[in-house]
């Protein structure tokens, strides 16, 4: 039985390759349950009550899912650890590390590593997938951690990204394509020629390739190019839109210009985002690695806000240093949601950074900057400050002021012994 979660029904795995992952997921512990449970909410309801009982979200393999008998999921996919092992990297050191490979030359030919998966066709969406419907008021079953592929009309701008993905049949879904992103630049491309978007959705390869997908980087040239940077070796991808190897799972299709009522789904936040139009996705393929563990993020669990800090961290501290700042650490608070609270450690504290910081970040409330933040209120609490402020725009209105601080006067006397 689990050793670190007493009478939740996990069972610890032996190790990654028992479960059919990459081996960088034996950078955390993992556990099985093997209790029946139903897709339709009770796998993450599940997760979320062993998470508020043992204080942690354990990396879980569901194994026998009611409608889909024979398939398993995998629940909180991407922890932190494992994208430090996937990247071959680690906490101390990742930060210098991502910032030198994201500047370095595309890797050379012939430096790719793992082997293909093997997948085999599947009949359509709603057949052998295990799809969650994630929480209660969620219009149904969604894709979540599905990667998706996108270019412009003449194949070029190859873009990653994550777009939550309603099912509503075999071979038709909603999806959500935020105007900010580059996969809706990229149908606005396609539909300016009459024609709809081609698109592929992938999980289960390396979990480096969601660091990329998550991460708000420039238009133009290839994620795959950026993802190979990051890795230190190629990316190998076939079909169009390209999409990994060693993916376990593909969706192919279109994204229609038509489109259809989406929603309501739980966001990232915690609350429901309500019912709207999103565009209609139809299916053309499906394939799926047999036994390969389908992933599957909560939106506003962990995995999903690690993804969110993870990148804005690494581009934040790229950005900084690029300019000559001297950046020491950035840290994404999780609890405001990986994205609005911005911690910045530096030795030459100024306004000028944190200028740098808040217009590199936009969608960032408050940025702090200083030379010890391991404790955030007590910097807080200690060190004099400057202050910047700019307004706060969401969807296109002003919402109050975001506030940078530069801890930039030192406290008087000397800290107590304890």
């Amino acid at each position: 039985m689990s050793r670190g979660f007493p009478g939740s029904g996990l069972t610890r795995a032996a190790d990654a390759a028992a479960l059919g992952l990459p081996g960088c997921y034996d950078a955390v512990d993992l556990y099985t349950y093997d209790r029946r449970l139903s897709s339709r909410v009770e796998v993450a309801r599940t997760l979320a009550e062993i998470e508020k009982e043992h204080g942690a979200r354990p990396t879980v393999v569901f194994t026998d899912i009611a409608e889909r008998p024979g398939a398993r999921v995998l629940c909180h996919p991407y922890p932190r650890e494992v994208l430090l092992a996937a990247l071959g990297t680690t906490e101390e050191k990742h930060l210098p590390e991502m910032s030198r490979r994201l500047a370095g030359p595309v890797p050379p030919p012939g430096t790719c590593a793992g082997l293909p998966s093997v997948r085999r066709e599947l009949p359509g969406l709603m057949d052998d997938l295990p799809i969650l419907q994630h929480r209660p008021a969620d219009a149904g079953p969604y894709i979540t951690a599905g990667v998706g592929v996108t270019t412009r009309p003449d194949g070029s701008g190859v873009n990653m990204g994550f777009y939550r993905t309603q099912v509503v049949g075999p071979d038709e879904a909603r999806i959500f394509l935020d105007p900010r992103t580059d996969g809706h630049r990229n149908l606005l491309a396609w539909l300016e020629t009459g024609r709809p978007m081609p698109i592929s959705l992938f999980l289960g390869a390396d979990p480096a390739l969601t660091v990329v997908a998550a991460s708000r980087l420039p238009a133009e040239g290839d994620d795959y190019e950026i993802a190979g940077r990051l890795l230190g070796r190629r990316v190998d991808v076939g079909g169009f839109p390209p999409v990994p190897d060693d993916a376990t799972h593909v969706i192919t299709g279109f994204v229609e210009e038509r489109d259809a009522v989406e929603g309501p789904f739980g966001e990232f936040k915690g609350y429901y985002a309500e019912a709207r139009r999103s565009n209609v996705l139809t299916v053309t393929g499906v394939s799926a690695a047999p036994g390969a563990p389908w992933p599957t993020i909560v939106a506003g669990a962990r995995s999903g806000l690690t993804l969110m800090s993870f990148q804005n961290e690494y581009l934040m501290y790229a950005h900084l240093s690029g300019l000559g700042y001297p950046v020491r650490s950035v840290h994404y608070s999780i609890r405001a949601r990986g994205e609005f609270v911005a911690y910045i450690e530096s030795d030459e504290p100024s306004d000028d950074l944190v200028r740098e910081a808040m217009a590199f970040d936009v969608r960032s409330k408050v940025v702090v900057c200083g030379p010890d933040l391991a404790n955030p209120g007590q910097a807080l609490a200690t060190y004099g400050f400057t202050t910047r402020t700019e307004p706060y725009y969401r969807k296109g209105r002003v919402e109050g002021e975001r506030i940078g601080l530069a801890l930039v006067i030192p406290p008087d006397g000397w800290p107590t012994e304890y």
